[in-house]
């Protein structure tokens, strides 16, 4: 059974609507919300992945899955635009059934707006968001993972420091924007702090697995001279999610003197407790 949690930020939000009546329109968003987190949720259960928790955020949800980062870029593509994708169905159901009179006009224009609202938030490249999970989805084409993970929070900082500028300058009356503003700043540096793990789990994923997947072809070769400081742990930092690696060490004749596949390095580096050793010492 899938565990649903409530964001301690959200609570702010709950209490401003009590005291100021809208719960209902509140109720509506929220129902929004688990309806665009119900469809992150059966995409990556479609795929077979686990889903921890979805978690009430102001404006929006965070589904937790423990596959983000390890599993086909292509799965996680399909898993994260799933969310969005069912605030468009329900805009387009939304203006399809408004002409044919028997509901209320006034709810299905606070629907359509409600959505738009949570499409819109959901798509800012700001980590945890849909569209900050996008950043780093696509960085990570681009760059060893590490090197991703560290740009797509970058990229989050830079949005929300606009949003921010955005929120004094224009909208600062505006209560709820101020809980989403402390929601994205509470987020952005756990994540900040998380990063480390981050990048451990999938390395522990990438040891765990026994061949290359079908996505995961592309061959890389990384050059590490042989006399260098070069670590085992800060070698395997330079790692896709996207290709095998192999690890070529070169001696001052540009000769190569031993190749590692990236499965031997990830076995020193968690089985034989050499990942602050320098790659020369491991040869002697």
């Amino acid at each position: 059974m899938i565990k649903l949690s409530i964001h301690p930020t959200t609570y702010l939000l709950i209490l401003f609507a009590v005291l100021n009546g809208f719960i209902f329109e509140l109720s509506l968003l929220f129902l929004i919300v688990l309806i665009h987190e119900l469809g992150h949720v059966c995409v990556a259960l479609s795929f077979g992945w686990r889903v921890r928790q979805v978690k009430l955020l102001p404006f929006g949800g965070a589904a937790e899955m423990d596959e983000y980062g390890n599993a086909p870029p292509r799965e996680e593509l399909w898993v994260i635009v799933a969310g969005p994708f069912m605030n468009v169905v329900m805009m387009a159901v939304s203006f399809a059934v408004q002409p044919l009179g028997g509901f209320d006009p006034q709810f299905i224009q606070l629907f359509i707006e409600y959505n738009l609202i949570v499409l819109l938030f959901n798509l800012l490249p700001v980590w945890p968001l849909d569209g900050g999970k996008l950043v780093e989805l696509g960085l990570s084409m681009l760059l060893p993972y590490k090197k991703a993970i560290l740009y797509t929070l970058f990229v989050s900082g830079s949005g929300l420091f606009l949003y921010l500028l955005l929120l004094i300058t224009v909208y600062w009356s505006y209560f709820s924007l101020w809980v989403l503003a402390l929601f994205l700043m509470v987020s952005l540096w756990s994540q900040w702090k998380q990063r480390p793990y981050q990048f451990m789990r999938f390395l522990l994923a990438r040891a765990k697995r026994n061949s290359v997947q079908a996505d995961r072809v592309r061959r890389d070769v990384i050059s590490i001279p042989l006399f260098s400081e070069v670590k085992v742990k800060e070698a395997l930092e330079n790692m896709f999610r996207t290709k095998e690696h192999y690890f070529y060490v070169i001696n001052p004749q540009g000769e190569v003197e031993q190749i590692f596949s990236e499965e031997e390095l990830l076995a020193l580096f968690f089985h034989h407790g050499q990942g602050e050793r320098e790659i020369g010492q491991v040869l002697k």
